[in-house]
């Protein structure tokens, strides 16, 4: 229904065909290289996180394997959504080939989710308060910026409160389904994951404060792939303030979670809508964004696909040496 709601907002904006033909007949397309060149630096990025946190733990995760997980993982995760269910599929099915058991890999995962997302949430939720507040402006409508604050800060202490998960929690519950009925078993097999999220958010902080290079590259990917956007509304107008532009970006990228091919309709709709309520003019908002979709999501395909067939040779050479 949500996807449906953001598809409306999308073709909507595209109702106003006059107005949308002359964006496009004077878009500057130069600035189609300097996009291409943002995505992939934020590809860059992407691909030292993945390094920092799986190749302690799996040594056979060098750059080049890296490079082939990120591009063959992230290319997933934009085609078919689902909060990454695609990318996170790839990336399991790697990893355990690398060496590495079940458990560990689900920490190293979440571990690897909480120092990428952290950025994510921390930043709109410092956007959103600042826009808020007025100390950014007031460039976004205050409702707008607000939800920002608190998705963001509700997101950051909820992960936070993953660390208070007792240590002997799984224990507790496997003693008890062995005395109890069919209900407290199924808890026993679902008490691993708030196990999993404490270890997660522990390691990510001992990541943070070890080698705090892991902020900056997820910084780098955030960053960069928000700088194809800015580019893209430049394009075809003038790009809005960045701290509207940070807000609008990530409340967007929300829209993720829903389960749609290309991710085409939610996350569209999600980010025009926030433009639009930002005064950016609809018919600028819907040519930028279905522009960064193509540049973001489809012009990584092609060396995904690659990725992909070299990343099955490395993960069969894994195997046979296992």
């Amino acid at each position: 229904m949500l996807a449906a709601a953001s598809l409306v907002v999308v073709l909507a904006g595209l109702g106003d065909l006059e107005a949308v033909a002359e964006r496009l007949e004077h878009a500057d397309t130069g600035l189609v290289a300097l996009a291409a060149g943002f995505e992939a630096l934020s590809f860059a990025g992407y691909v030292a996180l993945t390094r920092i946190v799986f190749q302690p733990a799996a040594p056979r995760i060098s750059w080049t394997a890296s490079l082939d997980i990120t591009l063959a993982g992230v290319v997933a995760t934009r085609i078919v959504t689902a909060g990454g269910a695609g990318g996170i599929a790839l990336t399991v099915w790697a990893l355990r080939a690398a060496g590495l058991d079940a458990r560990t890999v689900a920490t190293r995962l979440a571990g690897f989710f909480v120092v990428l997302y952290g950025v994510y949430f921390i930043a709109l939720g410092l956007v959103g308060a600042g826009l808020a507040t007025g100390l950014f402006g007031r460039e976004a409508p205050t409702s707008l910026a607000v939800a920002g604050f608190v998705i963001g800060a509700l997101v950051v202490v909820l992960a936070l409160s993953a660390r208070l998960v007792p240590r002997d929690l799984e224990r507790r519950v496997r003693r008890a389904a062995m005395a109890g009925g069919r209900p407290t078993r199924w808890a026993a097999r679902l008490v691993p994951a708030p196990a999993v999220a404490r270890d997660g958010v522990a390691l990510a902080l001992r990541i943070v404060l070890h080698r705090p290079v892991a902020v900056a590259v997820a910084v780098v990917w955030w960053g960069f792939d928000l700088a194809v956007l800015w580019s893209t509304l430049d394009m075809f107008g003038a790009p809005p303030a960045s701290s509207v532009l940070v807000l609008c970006y990530f409340l967007g990228q929300l829209a993720q979670v829903i389960p749609v091919p290309g991710g085409i309709g939610p996350v569209e709709g999600g980010t025009i809508a926030a433009l639009a309520a930002c005064h950016v003019p609809v018919s600028q908002a819907v040519v930028a964004v279905l522009a960064y979709k193509a540049i973001a999501t489809w012009l990584p395909a092609a060396p995904g696909a690659l990725a992909y067939l070299r990343l099955r040779r490395t993960v069969a050479a894994w195997r046979a040496t296992a």
